[in-house]
């Protein structure tokens, strides 16, 4: 005898069910997002660090090739009368033609019009300026870079300029950072630090310590007296040694570093090494941007250990590091 069985039914989802369902899948979908967020921004950082190994490497080549003399990290020559009527760094050595040949074949990157050459380009009704691929192509970097103009940009730089790296300062002058020379009376406080850390370091042989001397960094300069990007104008410059509260002057950021990577500024250093030094202040953009404009601006006190790390790379073993030696006369 055989016996029927009614058929089977098939409870259908409750809507508590389906809720949690979609719940579920919303949680999964953000996850994804953001791991493939995470993904772009290590991957742009990664590309970031490759460009700046690039520029640091091209310095060891071209030191190769012209006496183990180094690029100039300015982006045009020393202006005389700079700063007011002092004289520049040329005429204050006495054999300026010398001085101002020897710099410019030397810069990494030619940021300045001259007669028949235009390699700056006025954008926003020309409220500020950046340049054209031919700041590049007329630098001494140029060759060893391989003529690519792509090297000089950060992948992580949201601005509309070519290049987002500097080369530090203090690395490849002939008298002092950026070879910004004002004498023995300097017009303003921060420019004792041209005088009393007067240190010339064409050659690769002045770099004490290469592994640690930082070569590049992303840097966003709102240009002279704030206001939109502009082109990033010469090395990138702060003072060396800052001992503390007590000597405000001297905890300015002069430049800007690019803050573009979470949490990081990346730099590259004279041996063709890379770093990324990690931020205490999680919020340094903002604490840099003193006229809340969304825009950095020069000359901001702000002391930490972030600041300080950037110090400790300008040119170690060779410029001492807060020592009681760098007191204010």
């Amino acid at each position: 005898m055989s016996v029927t069985h009614p058929p089977l039914r098939r409870s259908a989802f409750t809507i508590v069910e389906l809720l949690l369902v979609v719940a579920i899948l919303g949680v999964l979908m953000s996850l994804v997002l953001i791991g493939v967020g995470s993904l772009d921004d290590s991957a742009m950082s990664t590309t970031d660090l490759a460009r700046q190994r690039q520029i640091a490497l091209a310095e060891g080549k071209y030191a190769a090739a012209n006496d183990s003399r180094l690029f100039h990290p300015r982006t045009a020559p020393v202006e005389s009368g700079i700063f007011g009527a002092f004289p520049n760094t040329y005429e204050v050595l006495g054999n300026p033609e010398e001085l101002e040949q020897d710099v410019t074949n030397r810069l990494w990157v030619r940021a300045y019009n001259d007669s028949g050459n235009q390699r700056l380009e006025g954008l926003d009704g020309g409220a500020y300026q950046v340049e054209l691929v031919k700041a590049f192509s007329d630098g001494a970097a140029w060759e060893y870079l391989d003529g690519n103009a792509d090297t000089y940009r950060s992948p992580l730089d949201p601005t509309r300029r070519l290049r987002s790296y500097a080369i530090n300062s203090y690395i490849g002058v002939n008298v002092c950072a950026d070879d910004h020379y004002f004498g023995e009376n300097p017009p303003m406080p921060f420019a004792s630090v041209f005088v009393k850390y007067a240190v010339p370091t064409q050659t690769m042989m002045h770099i004490k310590q290469p592994s640690r001397t930082m070569c590049t960094i992303g840097e966003d300069d709102p240009g002279i007296g704030g206001g939109p990007p502009g082109h990033n104008g010469h090395g990138f410059m702060m003072h060396p040694n800052q001992k503390g509260s007590d000597f405000a002057a001297f905890q300015t950021w002069i430049d800007i570093p690019g803050l573009w990577n979470p949490g990081v500024i990346n730099i590259s250093h004279m041996d063709g090494s890379t770093e990324s030094i990690k931020l205490s202040e999680p919020n340094l953009y903002d604490k840099l941007d003193s006229n809340n404009d969304g825009v950095p601006e020069h000359w901001v006190i702000f002391d930490g250990p972030d600041i300080q790390a950037l110090q400790k790379r300008l040119l170690p073993g060779v410029l001492e590091y807060r020592s009681e030696d760098d007191l204010p006369d």
